[in-house]
């Protein structure tokens, strides 16, 4: 029998949070005297919205003040969040790191874990000095590949690579 686990943040349902919104860019501007008068006044005129939402959310389990949470919500949040939409980045083609570059960095990291002044900037250093001839076949491979890198896009690749491992491999225990 799967567990039921536990809800710490009940959202506003889509409606609910859309009405909220356009009333709070309304009174954006409004000092708090002002603000609240006016949501009273809100609050009488969507009665059926505000116990509809009253009922979903006491069914899924909030006990606090729902009211107060509509409140807070269009008074700290939707009042002051932008409504304009941001066109998504286009993300630039993943180039992966060699097989073989990524073993003896975890070699390298591994051995040098267990000396108590080691630091990842420092292991990157001596991991650089120690496998120059590794590095070098893996910079021509970036560099020639289909997704091909600048200079200073491989160093930066190698070293956020090397610090990434260096992360996983200090929190795996």
């Amino acid at each position: 029998m799967p567990r039921k686990t536990a809800t710490y943040r009940y959202k506003l349902e889509e409606n609910t949070m859309d009405a909220i919104t356009s009333f709070a860019k309304v009174h954006q501007f409004d000092d708090r005297h002002a603000y609240k008068e006016a949501w009273t006044e809100w609050c009488d005129d969507n009665d059926n919205l505000i116990s509809f939402e009253c009922r979903r959310l006491a069914q899924l389990g909030y006990q606090g003040n729902i009211l107060d949470k509509m409140y807070k919500a269009g008074r700290y949040y939707f009042r002051t969040k932008d409504t304009t939409q941001n066109d998504p980045k286009e993300r630039r083609p993943y180039v992966s790191m060699d097989d073989v570059v990524l073993a003896a960095m975890d070699t390298h990291i591994r051995a040098q874990m267990k000396n108590d002044n080691f630091t990842p900037a420092e292991g990157y250093s001596g991991f650089c000095q120690s496998n120059v001839p590794l590095l070098k076949l893996e910079v021509s491979r970036l560099v020639q590949g289909e997704n091909a890198l600048n200079t200073e896009e491989i160093i930066a690749k190698i070293k956020k690579t090397y610090k990434n491992r260096y992360y996983l491999l200090s929190r795996a225990g």
